[in-house]
Parts: structure tokens; C-alpha cells; sequence
């Protein structure tokens, strides 16, 4: 299976907006989806995945269960959240549900076009579907989730998840922005598994409503810090 990999939806909705100002009217920057018969997904390389078992040893040289091995285990880190004050963020790697091999390179041109902007680590890697504990000791955050660790090797993962805000379990209620003056706002989580240390950003953006109607609208986002371990 190949698919084209470009920034993931937070960091190009971000790009989008320093670079350009603005973003589609459809309601963000580009996000995974079939486009010429190539899947969009995050960097701006073009992947083949293949499905692998959990003992199975990847052309890596390990395997599925040996890297979340390594990544599994409460780790926990201090936070400072973007309005002042701190707290203790801990996050838990769980169960395997599904593995694959992904074969990565960097991403040929379209025809007649530019090669692709902001292209970024282009490297075989591990895709560990997991379950994904994530909790903040003053009670903002105390959610689970299923996420996709992104493994290069055995002892680094990371991962990027859109928090469903409509579903916390804790006490975080978005104060960065106000959301009434905005047709929607988003957070993202994302981090990365080092050995025993865990790091991260917590992170939004706030999309406008349309100026303009049918194609010709325009919808600006603006991104915002929630916190950052």
C-alpha cells in the first residue's frame, strides 16, 4: 500500500497560518484522505506499509512487541501549562492492537510541481497501534485513547492525537482562546518515548468562521500553547 505523507493536520494548520494566513474553506489544512490514488498522510514522504505480527522480526531488525517493550510503563514529566502554573503529566503505553512495517522515502515531485514543502524524516520505522493513558496530576487531563506510535527504533516512539473535548474524563476546559468567537477549536496532544522520559506539547488551533460564501470563502485559524512536558 503507498501513501503520500505530509505534515500532520496541527502542524500544517499551523504552517498555513504563519506562512499564508489562512487556510481552505472546507475547515482546515490537509488531512488524510484519498487524493489521485495516493492516501495523504503526515511528512511529505511517500510509504508502503505492510501488516506484521508482533513477534514477527521487522527488516528493522526487532519486532513489534520487543519496541513497545521498551516504550511501555508509566513515565511521567513536569508541565508547565502556557497560562502559568504546573503540574505532573504521566502517560502509559498499553496493549498492541495491530503492527505494521513502514517503508519510507522521500516523496518525488508532482508533475509540473514543486517538491513537497517541509518534508521531514523520511526513515523506515514501526507503526504501533497502542492504547494510550494520559493524565495530569491536578485533574485537567485523565483520559485513554487509541493512538499510532511512530517507532525508528527500539527505545523512541512518538505519537500525535486530536483530544476529543466533548468526551474528557478531567477538568480541562479550553481558556486559551475563547470558543465562542470561533466556528471551532481543536487540541492536539503529541509526544514522544525516550528509554524512561516521556515529552510532549498540548496544543490548538481555533478555526474562524467563513468570510465569504461557496468557493470563494476563506477561514482563518489561529494556534495557540495549551502546555508543553
Amino acid at each position: 500500500m503507498s501513501e503520500r505523507r505530509w505534515l500532520s493536520l496541527a502542524f500544517a494548520a499551523a504552517a498555513s497560518v504563519g506562512l499564508f494566513g489562512c487556510i481552505d474553506s472546507a475547515g482546515g489544512a490537509p488531512q488524510g484522505g484519498q487524493i489521485g490514488g495516493v492516501q495523504n498522510a503526515e511528512d511529505g514522504c511517500d510509504e508502503e506499509k505492510e501488516d506484521i505480527g508482533a513477534d514477527d522480526v521487522s527488516p528493522l531488525g526487532f519486532s513489534a512487541r520487543e519496541a513497545l517493550s521498551a516504550l511501555s510503563g508509566e513515565r511521567s514529566a513536569p508541565l508547565a501549562w502556557a497560562k502559568g502554573g504546573s503540574t505532573t503529566a504521566t502517560v502509559a503505553a498499553g496493549e498492541l492492537v495491530a503492527a505494521r512495517f513502514v517503508r519510507s522515502t522521500v516523496a518525488a515531485s508532482e508533475p509540473g510541481g514543486a517538491e513537497p514543502a517541509l518534508a521531514v524524516d523520511c526513515a523506515d520505522h514501526l507503526q504501533l497501534d497502542v492504547a494510550l493513558a494520559f493524565s495530569t496530576e491536578d485533574g485537567a487531563f485523565d483520559e485513554s485513547f487509541a493512538v499510532t506510535l511512530r517507532v525508528p527504533q527500539v527505545g523512541a516512539g512518538r505519537f500525535f492525537h486530536r483530544i476529543d473535548l466533548d468526551a474528557l474524563q478531567g477538568s480541562y476546559e479550553v481558556t486559551e482562546v475563547d470558543p465562542t468567537e470561533f466556528r471551532e477549536v481543536v487540541v492536539y496532544l503529541s509526544g514522544e518515548l525516550t528509554g524512561s522520559a516521556v515529552s510532549g506539547t498540548i496544543h490548538g488551533i481555533a478555526e474562524s468562521h467563513p468570510i465569504g460564501t461557496g468557493p470563494d470563502a476563506v477561514v482563518s485559524a489561529q494556534p495557540f500553547s495549551v502546555a508543553d512536558f
